[in-house]
C-alpha cells in the first residue's frame, strides 16, 4: 500500500515522502498512529500544496540539526564507569549512556537510537563517535570514559595518556 508520511518516521521516511509499506503495518499502525495517509490522488493533491510548508519546516530542522551538532563538536561528554583491576570496564558503554549523559552535563537531546559506536567502548579513554542527528546531519561527539569514583587527578592522568578511540579528541572543555 502507498502512503504518504505526515511526520517522520524513524528508519522509513520524513514528512512528505510517499513510500510502500505493508497493508497491515499502513491500516493498525501508521494510519491510526497519524503518522501516514493512504496516498490517493486528493491525497496527492493536498501534498503538493503543503508542499513549501513542509520543506520550510524541514530546512529548519536541518539548520537545528546542524547547529546541535556544531555544540556537540565543541564539548567532551565524561562518562563515568566501574573498572575492575586489570583497568577494563565492568561491561561496555551503550549508546543510552552517551545519550543520558549529554542530557545530564549540556541539557542537549540525542536519541540513543541516532548514536553510533563503531567499536565497543571496554576501557577508560578518549573516544570519537559519531551520531545522526537528522538526514544527513552527522556530529562527532568526543566522549571521555573515566573511572567511577576516581580522584580528579587520576582523571588527568588518564586525560595524558594516548587515546583509545579513533583518534584524539584533546582535554575535555569545562
Amino acid at each position: 500500500m502507498q502512503v504518504i508520511l505526515l511526520d517522520d518516521v524513524q528508519n522509513l521516511g520524513h514528512e512528505g515522502d510517499i513510500i510502500t509499506v505493508a497493508d497491515g503495518y499502513a491500516r493498525n499502525y501508521l494510519i491510526p498512529q497519524k503518522l501516514a495517509a493512504q496516498a490517493t490522488n486528493q491525497a496527492r493533491e493536498e501534498l503538493e500544496q503543503r508542499r513549501g510548508a513542509i520543506e520550510q519546516r524541514q530546512d529548519q530542522k536541518q539548520l537545528e540539526a546542524r547547529t546541535l551538532a556544531e555544540q556537540l563538536r565543541e564539548k567532551a561528554i565524561i562518562i563515568e564507569a566501574s573498572v575492575g583491576e586489570s583497568g577494563r570496564l565492568h561491561g561496555q558503554i551503550t549508546p543510552h549512556q552517551i545519550a543520558e549523559a549529554a542530557a545530564d552535563q549540556f541539557g542537549l537531546t540525542i536519541d540513543r537510537r541516532d548514536i553510533d559506536i563503531p567499536v565497543p567502548i571496554r576501557e577508560t579513554g578518549d573516544y570519537l563517535i559519531s551520531a545522526t542527528l537528522y538526514k544527513d546531519v552527522v556530529a562527532e561527539l568526543p566522549v571521555h570514559v573515566v573511572a567511577a569514583g576516581a580522584a580528579p587527578s587520576e582523571q588527568v592522568e588518564q586525560t595524558s595518556e594516548e587515546p583509545v578511540g579513533e583518534e584524539e579528541t584533546g582535554p575535555p572543555s569545562a
